[in-house]
């Protein structure tokens, strides 16, 4: 090893026991994982009416609603069936003025500057090692999380992604770094986000990071128990009669279907009265068809004997007991010639009567369309043609889809990756269906016919690494005039340009015209000129020229 080596060996080596020995120095301290409120308590519970009133009430509408429950599981099998991909934020990035550019490219666009980088590899390791495990101690996936938040969005339209940091204090108390340990799915119904009067998140009230129980609404006071700096509470979350405070960077916040500066609106509140219909409805279903129910009806039988009727039924339900096929003959008898009569009073209405398919059918349809879910997806395969057919069933669900992700696509892997401090790097959803090829190559067949165009037209194509076409502009080029010398040969121009006289032909005219008499000058055009454009033996007929000319306006050829 070579002296300048050994020395930035050693330089290198003591700047990572340095960064080592300063860590040592460092107070750590970590942000709390959420509890999640019980659903079971013992004893009479006080039924909580603020924002989140029936929360956990809605939950359980929503998980024994057959309907809902499969729109929920379609729409969460289609999101997250092909998983997320790491993909460059950009291509090129200059260093000097940071602008990110798409293409590959020369030099900086926005200022000229050659100094050129591409996403670094090194940003994404630690996050991407992190996303392939377990994100927390309950040994949840990363999908896992993410599935229970769009079923958070789908029944509370509230998601909440909470970030477990390590924090790395100074002696002050401020923050010098942080690291992501663990990643949860936070509560919506027990997790409530912190404004002021005016609305706004972090300006309320302030708390300390080692002791998150001390609160103080002065900013600018100091934690009571250790003297470190106070940070702004932004959610707060009240669960098993405590409050868990947490602040800017450690919780993200994202609404589907109403997205608003707090909280969205539930949709299963707005399917309220749909979705106990329908409970009931099969709940009717069920009762039904069980021995514990109400008897159809009754047979009314009028008679002067009722200690006979009752006798003769006791046999009869005897004997149906030891033979199911028996069937009984009653014979009434009349006191002074009174006609006995027996009657059928039903109680309750037949399926048919009630139209309980056309009913179930109809509320199923207005659920499954609020969450963009097609029959097809729920199992119903009896409508067809129309809107109703499979391709268009699958677009408006493709839909929907897109929908989601992009909620996540946009809000929430973005704040992932600020906390992870990646800027090189993004992680997307992958598109739950697959790109038809055919339809890449027709789309590429009209590139190329696009690019063939656009040489016609003097641009210069190009084509980038990525495979797509690139179009730039000729440069204008400058008329020059060009002296003829005189021993090069002269351009050849038609003396007869202008006239209805064939060049090619013009011997045969001749001949003609000396048989009947005309003169050259004649055949040559030269006394004898006709009116509008030339027609010089184009093979159409003489009533094919232009006969609109007005010949005070047309301008001759000399």
């Amino acid at each position: 090893m070579g002296l300048h080596e050994r020395r930035g060996h050693d330089f290198k080596g003591g700047m990572n026991m340095g960064l080592r020995d300063s860590l040592r120095n460092l107070i750590r301290r970590r942000t709390p994982t959420p509890v999640n409120d019980e659903v079971y308590n013992m004893g009479i519970q006080e039924r909580r009416l603020p924002q989140h009133y029936a929360g956990k009430y809605l939950y359980s509408m929503a998980q024994n609603s057959t309907v809902v429950r499969t729109c929920l599981v379609q729409l969460k099998t289609e999101i997250f069936r092909r998983g997320y991909e790491w993909v460059k934020a950009f291509d090129l990035k200059c260093s000097d003025c940071g602008y990110e550019h798409h293409k590959e490219v020369d030099v900086c666009s926005s200022c000229g500057s050659t100094n050129l980088r591409r996403p670094d590899l090194q940003q994404k390791l630690y996050a991407f090692d992190f996303f392939e495990g377990y994100v927390n101690s309950s040994h949840q996936l990363f999908i896992d999380v993410l599935k229970e938040l769009e079923t958070d969005m789908n029944i509370i339209d509230d998601a909440y992604l909470i970030l477990v940091k390590d924090y790395y204090l100074d002696k002050n108390g401020e923050i010098i770094m942080s690291k992501i340990n663990e990643i949860y799915r936070g509560d919506p119904t027990t997790i409530y986000i912190e404004v002021d009067e005016d609305g706004d998140r972090g300006h309320s009230r302030y708390t300390c990071i080692t002791h998150r129980d001390f609160v103080s609404e002065d900013k600018y006071d100091k934690c009571a128990v250790c003297g470190s700096s106070l940070h702004p509470i932004e959610f707060v979350n009240k669960s098993r009669g405590e409050d868990q405070n947490y602040i800017m960077g450690e919780v993200v916040h994202f609404s589907k279907y109403s997205p608003s500066r707090l909280y969205g609106h539930p949709p299963v509140l707005t399917l309220f009265n749909h979705i106990f219909t329908l409970t009931a409805m099969e709940s009717y279903i069920s009762t039904l068809y069980t021995k514990a129910r109400t008897p159809r009806g009754i047979l009314a039988v009028q008679t002067n004997n009722m200690e006979s009727l009752v006798k003769y039924w006791k046999g009869v339900k005897e004997k149906l007991e030891r033979d199911p096929h028996y069937t009984p003959i009653m014979g009434i008898e009349t006191e002074g010639g009174s006609r006995g009569s027996v009657e059928w009073v039903p109680f309750t209405n037949t399926i048919k009567e009630m139209d309980y398919i056309n009913v179930k059918d109809d509320l199923r349809t207005r659920v499954s369309s609020f969450y963009g879910v097609s029959n097809i997806f729920t199992g119903d395969t009896t409508t067809g043609g129309g809107l109703n057919n499979e391709g268009m069933q699958i677009l408006v669900t493709n839909r929907a889809v897109e929908k989601a992700q992009n909620v996540y696509n946009k809000y929430m892997f973005p704040f992932l990756m600020k906390q992870f401090g990646i800027t090189d790097w993004k992680v997307q959803l992958l598109r739950s269906e697959e790109e038809d090829e055919i339809a890449n190559i027709r789309r590429r067949e009209m590139e190329l016919q696009l690019a063939i165009q656009m040489k016609n037209l003097g641009f210069e194509v190009d084509m980038n690494e990525d495979g797509d076409f690139v179009f730039k502009k000729y440069p204008a080029k400058e008329l020059i005039d060009v002296d003829v010398k005189s021993d090069e040969k002269p351009l050849e121009t038609d003396p007869y340009a202008g006239t209805n006289i064939d060049r090619s032909q013009l011997g045969q005219l001749q001949e003609q015209a000396l048989m009947s008499g005309n003169t050259k000058a004649q055949v040559a055009g030269e006394t004898s000129m006709e009116k509008g454009p030339p027609k010089r033996f184009s093979g159409l007929p003489k009533e094919a020229g232009n006969n609109n000319v007005d010949s005070r306006t047309e301008r001759r050829i000399p």
